[in-house]
């Protein structure tokens, strides 16, 4: 294929497109990489195939063949396609791009530190084997060098690129070889660090990045004994995944800059089952009951000026407008916080977590009583941190609580009866909630006869319409 970029892969240009020193092995293969990418983006080929503004998923389509899985590392190595890029290894890739592997190698070596063997080892690899996040960041990468450009576009979340038209060049200042800071770990350690993080990439889109700075290498799934199974919302490899991901990579940008302007989010609240506009300050991004939230203060769903938690999933902006602090869109309470330096911060989040048991940091806060079957807790709940303010009570405690704190005589005595029928020796505790949160719902419904609320008399009450009516299902 004819080539706009025709540099060669000497230790400048690749020491340039690393991300960290070429002595370690997965740093070189990176940079190895992205110049074979930059070869085929600036080719013929390339322009003929995906468009002058293109996404990842264009690129992907085009590069690879149809039966391609980019999300699993499992899925790479086992794919058998031998017209797949991903099945091409380093010596066939600069075989194909008329590279003298024998002057090139012996250049490399005087170079870095790295053998011969160590070289024949490397050129074996394959170099697109690599999970769509890894892959997706090469393009970060190839933006942050210039070589390519992030572009706005009016449709869809996901990130567009454009091929620069003057590519880069090597000046004195760029030929520098970088050096990495010595970590006190084997390579093995490293590996499984590495890996590690990789549990938790669905939390953050920038932590395949992270765990690369780490070590390219894979744990053996026989050794590494520990893994990672959580419920999420968001289908895995799934376009929902890349517009979530997207959100959060703009979110982070912007909290990264230290100047965080109020934004404009177009949201579907399932709760009205109404898409709504609101304008918020972001704060940030919590993962909990299988879902990633933004948690912001502003306009809310329901149209008052408060704290919200926003689903990333289900915000709907084709981007995220970023507002300046003088619009007219922004409500006059919001504008008069940014005055006088008194934005919330994440401790502001946490510290109201804290405060109550639920995920709805910003509702109402309320005291629960809580009985557990003596057996049950004994099993299951005794020595269990399930909230700061989950505090086991004795049993002439819980008495005095109940008179304490339900007015209402006639439910009161209810409730004192209710007790008084009960064992002294089951475990009873106390608890601040938030009013209504749906996790703690959930949480109570799921425990079933092994857990009974005692207060507050509305949630009893909700209880029991909720029992009543699942036993008339059955």
């Amino acid at each position: 294929m004819n080539a706009l970029f025709k540099d060669n892969p000497d230790c400048k240009l690749l020491q340039k497109l690393a991300n960290g020193s070429l002595d370690q092995h997965h740093n070189l293969t990176r940079a190895i990489r992205l110049w074979v990418l930059l070869r085929w983006l600036y080719s013929d080929r390339g322009y003929t195939i995906i468009p002058s503004d293109f996404t990842y998923t264009d690129w992907r389509k085009a590069f690879f063949t149809e039966t391609h899985k980019d999300e699993k590392q499992a899925d790479i190595l086992n794919h058998q396609d031998v017209n797949c890029a991903c099945t091409k290894t380093i010596k066939k890739w600069l075989l194909d791009l008329e590279v003298p592997l024998n002057e090139w190698g012996n250049f490399l070596q005087t170079e870095i530190s790295i053998s011969r063997s160590e070289l024949e080892k490397l050129l074996e690899q394959r170099l697109f084997a690599q999970v769509r996040k890894s892959l997706q960041s090469d393009f970060d990468l190839l933006v942050s060098r210039n070589y390519l450009q992030r572009v706005e576009h009016t449709t869809g979340r996901s990130k567009y690129y454009h091929r620069v038209e003057e590519l880069p060049h090597l000046t004195k200042a760029q030929v520098t070889i970088k050096t990495t800071p010595k970590v006190n770990l084997s390579s093995r350690k490293q590996a499984y660090l590495a890996d590690t993080l990789g549990l938790f990439s669905f939390l953050d889109p920038n932590l395949p990045v992270l765990a690369e700075e780490f070590s390219a290498d894979e744990i053996d799934e026989t050794n590494h004994r520990i893994f990672l199974y959580v419920d999420y919302v968001v289908p895995e490899s799934s376009s929902t995944q890349d517009e979530v991901d997207q959100i959060q990579s703009q979110l982070q940008e912007i909290w990264d800059s230290g100047e965080i302007p109020p934004l404009l989010l177009t949201y579907h609240s399932a709760h009205q089952n109404q898409v709504k506009e609101c304008i918020i300050y972001p704060v940030c991004i919590y993962f909990m009951e299988r879902a990633k939230y933004l948690c912001a203060y502003g306009n809310t769903p329901k149209g008052d000026i408060n704290w919200y938690k926003y689903r990333l999933d289900r915000i709907l902006s084709q981007r995220i407008e970023i507002l300046d602090w003088q619009d007219i869109r922004v409500p006059q309470i919001l504008r008069e916080i940014h005055e006088n330096n008194q934005l919330p911060t994440p401790k502001v989040v946490n510290t109201k977590l804290k405060e109550a048991w639920g995920c709805d940091f910003y509702k109402d806060k309320a005291l629960m009583i809580l009985r557990f079957d003596r057996d049950f807790h004994q099993s299951y709940v005794d020595g269990v941190s399930i909230h700061d303010t989950f505090t086991k009570i004795s049993y002439d405690e819980t008495f005095k609580l109940v008179e304490q704190n339900l007015i209402h005589r006639e439910h009161q005595q209810v409730v004192l009866n209710i007790l008084q029928s009960r064992p002294s020796t089951d475990a009873y505790y106390r608890v601040n909630y938030r009013v209504t949160d749906y996790y703690v719902i959930r949480w109570l419904r799921a425990l079933g006869s092994k857990v009974e609320v005692l207060l507050p008399w509305s949630l009893r009450q909700d209880m029991v319409r909720e029992i009543q009516s699942l036993l008339n299902l059955y």
